[in-house]
């Protein structure tokens, strides 16, 4: 999977120097969690641990617990103390994702640790050293760390380029994740390459992500098929007809720009009353920013432009 998820014939290279810290950047769906584990297996590093924090997931009011722990009544419920991220990865790699997310404060504190391999727990007094390498990652601009901050975290950068820039890698990941997933199912679904060559003509920007999905799904169309043909022993086949069909809907589901959560309005039903065609509009909205962000809450709430627990109150709301 090296020829396939890095565009750098330096990756494995730069894996073996296992004292460097690296930043994996490029869109979101571009690989970088599968190439920060990647870096990890074919690094000195590879028997300890891989650590993987989504910086994104995780509120500011505790985030600071979860990567440096904390001790004992440092915080009302904190009954027991406990490591953080950082000691669970040592001797391994401690891999950050979304560390764009982080606010300035708490880049200015993760700056510190790195600088000096030293960590303190929340509520305490002891430095603790910590042996770990750390792979940042992120789809932002790295104009967004400080500056002092940035030039440490991007001193040795990957940049994963976009599947629109690596359409001859379109048809070998399709193929893998096939593979991936007659794994997991325990059947077998096959494909011409013919038929998955359609698939580099459609745009992608939700990127290697995206195409999993996409290949996952047509799989299970081609399972229904065969099940209803009572062919259920039999290799099922994922049709020219399948996959122009699938790539028929996700054109109709685009909407608008893949940046942004707005979609096509739901047609008005004469007698309709307008806060219940205002509530439709909201929840379309609501569904089509978590299906762009991957599902991840705190990224579709930041593009609404609300709060994370406005988001949740509101699929709540949906939800009864």
């Amino acid at each position: 999977m090296l020829q396939i998820l890095s565009n750098t014939g330096n990756l494995a290279l730069l894996a073996g120097y296992d004292f460097l810290d690296l930043c994996l950047l490029g869109e979101t769906g571009t690989g970088k969690t599968h190439t920060a584990k990647l870096i990890h297996d074919l690094s000195p590093r590879a028997k300890k641990p891989f650590i993987a924090v989504n910086c994104a997931e995780l509120t500011p009011s505790i985030i600071e617990a979860e990567l440096f722990g904390y001790e004992k009544g440092a915080f009302t419920g904190a009954i027991s103390s406990k490591e953080g991220k950082f000691e669970a990865a040592a001797g391994g790699t401690l891999f950050l994702d979304e560390i764009g997310e982080l606010t300035v404060n708490l880049q200015a504190k993760l700056l510190k640790i790195v600088e000096e391999k030293n960590v303190t727990r929340v509520g305490g007094n002891r430095s603790r050293p910590v042996d770990v390498r750390i792979v940042y990652a992120t789809h932002r601009d790295p104009a967004v760390f400080r500056e002092d901050v940035r030039y440490r975290v991007t001193a040795h950068a990957v940049h994963l380029k976009p599947l629109r820039e690596r359409v001859e890698q379109i048809v070998p990941l399709a193929q893998e994740f096939l593979r991936n997933f007659n794994s997991k199912s325990g059947r077998n679904v096959w494909a011409k390459e013919e038929v998955l060559r359609r698939l580099e003509t459609a745009s992608w920007p939700g990127n290697i992500r995206e195409l999993r999905s996409f290949i996952e799904k047509a799989c299970l169309d081609a399972l229904f098929e065969a099940d209803a043909a009572g062919r259920r022993d039999q290799k099922a086949i994922m049709t020219k007809e399948i996959v122009e069909n699938r790539l028929s809907k996700r054109s109709l589901n685009a909407g608008s720009s893949p940046s942004s959560p707005l979609g096509p309005w739901p047609q008005f039903v004469p007698g309709q009353r307008m806060v219940e065609y205002l509530e439709r509009i909201e929840t379309d909205l609501l569904k089509s920013a978590l299906e762009l962000n991957n599902y991840n809450q705190t990224r579709a709430a930041r593009d609404l432009g609300i709060s994370r627990s406005g988001l949740i109150k509101k699929l709540k709301r949906i939800a009864h």
